[in-house]
């Protein structure tokens, strides 16, 4: 008999937030499965009264996610694209390198909660990619003269909400999703906020 095929994303919930785990060898590169499984994820997340946040997480220390794997993607990249309108409040705990489309993804939630030693990195900037609306001046700047972004100067930028100690970005990234859920308020403000930085269609790789 054939084994199943593991999942490339794990789900879980905690105290009412959809917790998403990015686990495919290689460094988490986002392949069409992993982009299925992501859709599937935030669907379950739009659907299901009992969850009002999202987080999306990678394994490990080393990576979040080191790209795409330049395969088609279901629901758009990487599952997000299509949940733009998603009125729940969605999070990237950032545990390690989010690379290219890893680092696109990471842009796409609401908020970031990165670990201290987590870097942001372009593998082309101010090339033929195209920088999202959402980066600010100074951290387009720092894009184009060095490619990468430290945590801390991610977090000077603007593109990183909090910087915490590696190793608690994802239980700090819940206990965010939990203060926004108590606060509905403050959950709408956070999504408004997030919705008005999801201009254009910008794709690392």
């Amino acid at each position: 008999m054939t084994a199943a095929p593991s999942c490339a994303v794990h789900t879980e919930v905690i105290d009412g937030v959809l917790v998403a785990t990015l686990d495919r060898p290689g460094g988490n590169k986002i392949d069409s499965r992993m982009s299925f499984e992501l859709y599937t994820a935030w669907a379950r997340l739009r659907d299901d009264p009992a969850l009002f946040a999202g987080v999306v997480t990678g394994t490990g220390s080393g990576y979040f996610s080191a790209g795409w794997a330049l395969a088609s993607g279901s629901g758009g990249f990487a599952g997000v694209a299509d949940f733009f309108r998603l009125s729940k409040p969605m999070i990237a705990a950032v545990n390690g390198l989010a690379r290219g489309g890893g680092f696109e993804l990471a842009l796409m939630t609401d908020l970031i909660v990165a670990a201290d030693h987590a870097e942001f990195v372009l593998p082309d900037p101010c090339g033929a990619v195209p920088l999202p609306e959402r980066l600010s001046e100074e951290a387009v700047h720092g894009l184009c003269r060095t490619g990468r972004l430290t945590a801390a100067a991610a977090a000077r930028c603007g593109v990183v909400h909090r910087v915490v100690p590696a190793g608690t970005e994802l239980a700090a990234a819940v206990d965010l999703a939990r203060s926004l859920g108590s606060a509905p308020g403050a959950a709408a403000a956070v999504k408004e906020i997030g919705l008005g930085a999801h201009r254009g269609d910008s794709s690392f790789d």
